[in-house]
């Protein structure tokens, strides 16, 4: 564990966030109009105790703030931001351990000498309360910045807690958000962990790793659209959560595939869209984990359509599912999955 320097320790000294919510739904912290810009909410599942039925146990969710009420400009401080809460009534009564990872281009940001705040409080507490006592960073399980309590273990909380973190950075170059790629992977959607940080673009990751209450994911992983203007308030787009930046249109994705257990194969992935689709496509197998059996990307002048080699799948049952990433201005989409069996 490596102790997390004053210069990373940081937090911007800014006003209380309230986190306001029902004890089966979190809701966003409370705020001024248009100031906390959130992502998506994640959430995993398990066997409710009292009637054994299947319900929500911990939900998530990412954003962040800028003191200007502005998109922040490069050089500006501003707050990424976190929470996970224990919603569920899971038959456990050690509750949750949670360690939250965060996910984002490094290179992009700096760290204000300020103190992070963080805090662990009941989900319906109209006033709670957050501390700057110091926290340890370590490289993650997918070399993220790992947040951890101060003696380096998991965050615990219990049924109806939440833990939040505010976290100060400053851009060193422009973000762009949601004129960049999201974060579109099978592990990130299947729960197994977050997209790789090189094919996510200018997005912040949160991957909650969390254990202990029967859920029935490992990670569950938010993503929301970072945003930084130049100093002279060019590019880096005017949106901020998962509504803003720039509209992408639909697209759906088809797959045919001619597969083998001991020779190579072929797919065909056809990618329909109100625009040209441009971007990474891969092939999984589901049922080897999600492994990635054929790679390729559509170009402009492929009219959608990409035909890519596909490896050796061995014997057995399969599950192949093909994934279109997205662009700038195609949303990502996934085919139906197809169920193969191979002597």
């Amino acid at each position: 564990m490596i102790p997390l320097k004053r210069k990373h320790r940081s937090l911007l000294a800014l006003g209380a966030s309230l986190l306001t919510a029902s004890m089966l739904t979190l809701a966003s912290p409370a705020h001024a109009a248009g100031e906390w810009q959130d992502g998506t909410s994640e959430s995993d599942t398990i066997l409710n105790c009292w009637t054994g039925q299947p319900s929500a146990g911990v939900t998530a969710n990412v954003g962040w703030w800028s003191p200007t009420g502005e998109v922040p400009k490069v050089g500006e401080p501003f707050l990424l931001h976190g929470y996970i809460g224990l919603v569920g009534l899971p038959c456990s009564s050690s509750g949750v351990a949670v360690v939250p990872e965060l996910m984002f281009d490094e290179a992009a940001f700096g760290y204000p000498d300020e103190p992070v705040r963080w805090g662990i409080n009941a989900i319906d507490d109209p006033t709670p309360t957050f501390t700057t006592d110091p926290v340890t960073l370590t490289r993650g399980a997918h070399n993220g910045i790992a947040i951890a309590s101060v003696n380096g273990q998991a965050i615990t909380l219990k049924r109806g807690q939440i833990f939040e973190f505010q976290v100060p950075v400053v851009a060193q170059r422009a973000l762009k958000g949601t004129a960049t790629p999201p974060p579109s992977c099978y592990e990130r959607a299947a729960g197994l962990g977050p997209c790789s940080v090189a094919s996510s673009g200018d997005h912040l990751q949160v991957a909650f790793q969390v254990a202990g209450h029967g859920g029935d994911k490992p990670f569950v992983t938010p993503y929301v659209p970072l945003f930084a203007t130049g100093p002279d308030g060019s590019g880096g787009g005017t949106g901020g959560g998962t509504g803003g930046g720039v509209a992408k249109v639909a697209s759906s994705t088809t797959a045919k595939f001619k597969v083998s257990a001991r020779a190579k194969g072929k797919a065909t992935v056809t990618v329909r869209a109100g625009a040209a689709p441009t971007g990474p496509v891969v092939v999984r197998d589901l049922a080897r984990g999600g492994r990635v059996v054929a790679r390729g990307t559509l170009a402009a002048g492929h009219g959608g359509v990409l035909r890519m080699k596909v490896a050796k799948l061995g014997t057995g049952k399969h599950r192949l599912v093909a994934e279109y990433a997205g662009s700038a201005s195609v949303a990502s989409s996934s085919s139906a999955v197809r169920k193969i069996r191979l002597g």
